[in-house]
């Protein structure tokens, strides 16, 4: 792209800063199911995450039989949900400490669960995960979504796409207490400049989609409620 067209871009984005900010504050202003300000982190673990999705509401996959989520394998890395729980794992870290299980401790706990597909839901497994390590907020989710660049940073045939969903629930009571999802096929800044912030916060270079589902990860909890 020449220097001038990129000027041209830059100067657009700028401009429609304070657009694209007032745009953000209300999609996270929606993101909270009610008011959490009574919620106390006491312990709060990480569930992996599924592979697959029902429907076209979030919440829906929250609530339908784990059987019952689905995927095209041909678009999903099989170690997504794994490396996603590491990246949920790190940004709780930094918010919450030593109030956060272990993930090592998560996922053995997982592992030994007695689990049924046919009646299970994402939702019940986390209840389950939670008593189990003594927890009373756990932090679950699912991809549906998860495909690698091919090519370099700077140059590429087709770019990183990932797409997941993150819920908080509540042990006790099963309650979806927050969720949020991320959905995105990283575009070039001449693609897309209403996409400029973005692209500018990414780096101004082509993502792995490990380095785009670690972006996502980072953007949904700059606006998680707790």
């Amino acid at each position: 792209m020449k220097r001038a067209a990129i000027i041209t871009l830059v100067a657009m984005w700028v401009m429609m800063g304070p657009l694209l900010n007032g745009a953000l504050a209300k999609t996270a202003k929606d993101q909270s199911e009610t008011d959490l300000s009574s919620v106390a982190v006491i312990k709060i673990g990480v569930m992996p995450f599924y592979t697959g999705k029902y429907g076209g509401v979030i919440t829906s996959n929250l609530s339908c039989n784990v059987c019952q989520l689905v995927y095209d394998p041909n678009s999903l890395d099989p170690d997504a949900g794994y490396y996603l729980a590491n990246f949920v794992q790190d940004a709780l870290k930094k918010r919450f400490g030593q109030k956060v299980a272990p993930l090592n401790e998560s996922l053995d706990a997982y592992q030994q669960m007695s689990k049924d597909d046919l009646k299970d839901t994402i939702q019940t497994r986390a209840q389950k995960l939670g008593r189990t390590l003594n927890a009373n907020l756990i932090v679950a989710g699912n991809v549906w979504r998860y495909k690698n660049r091919v090519g370099g940073s700077r140059g590429i045939q087709s770019p990183s796409s990932v797409a997941f969903a993150v819920y908080l629930i509540e042990v006790s009571s099963g309650n979806l207490l927050w969720k949020s999802a991320f959905s995105e096929t990283q575009k070039s800044l001449s693609e897309n400049v209403l996409e400029a912030r973005s692209f500018f916060k990414q780096g101004a270079k082509w993502l792995t989609a490990n380095e785009l589902a670690q972006f996502g990860v980072n953007e949904l909890f700059e606006k998680f409620p707790l």
